[in-house]
């Protein structure tokens, strides 16, 4: 979130935690849990992955803003009554996607009302979805636009093996376009 604490500690969408304050991160709750149970105002080593580099970042614990957070959490249980955006596979792309929530929406600050698919993980050995990494969110295929990961699954369906699909995703506060290849 922009302004948030790990933003003022330099971590950007994307990143891969590995750990926070010496305790492995093996999947979301264990950073939640290890967070939670940190003081605020305490500043801790957070190592992580970046470009394919590991980084280590000295964060400073804040306040947890529980607006926030309770809006957070009920957008994903409003989400097919489970505790998580239901993920996509991105069809032959190597890619895999989830729906644009407000809160990553924010997080990640995307225009109002633009929908779009979050893009969760990117399969390193996939040659086809080169220059599309975690945090992109697509907002249209092939000049189609895309309001969530199914529409983006299906787009990119469409597309035959060997052809290509033109992304136009949101990167960094900006548009940037992509051509991908289909495996």
């Amino acid at each position: 979130m922009a302004g948030g604490a790990a933003a003022k500690g330099g971590i950007e969408p994307g990143d891969v935690i590995l750990e926070f304050n010496g305790r492995g991160v093996k999947k979301v709750d264990d950073l939640v849990k290890t967070v939670t149970a940190t003081k605020p105002g305490t500043s801790v080593p957070v190592k992580l992955v970046r470009n394919q580099q590991e980084r280590t970042l000295n964060v400073t614990v804040d306040e947890l803003d529980l607006e926030a957070e309770q809006t957070s959490t009920q957008n994903r249980r409003n989400n097919n009554g489970n505790d998580a955006p239901a993920e996509q596979n991105g069809a032959g792309f190597g890619l895999t996607l989830q729906d644009l929530t407000p809160a990553i929406a924010r997080r990640l600050q995307v225009p109002a009302g633009q929908g779009g698919a979050v893009v969760t993980d990117v399969e390193p050995d996939s040659g086809s979805a080169m220059g599309v990494r975690p945090g992109d969110i697509i907002l249209s295929i092939n000049r189609r636009p895309v309001s969530s990961a199914a529409d983006a699954a299906r787009e990119l369906q469409k597309v035959r093996s060997g052809g290509l699909a033109q992304l136009l995703l949101w990167r960094d506060q900006g548009q940037v376009f992509v051509p991908v290849k289909k495996d």
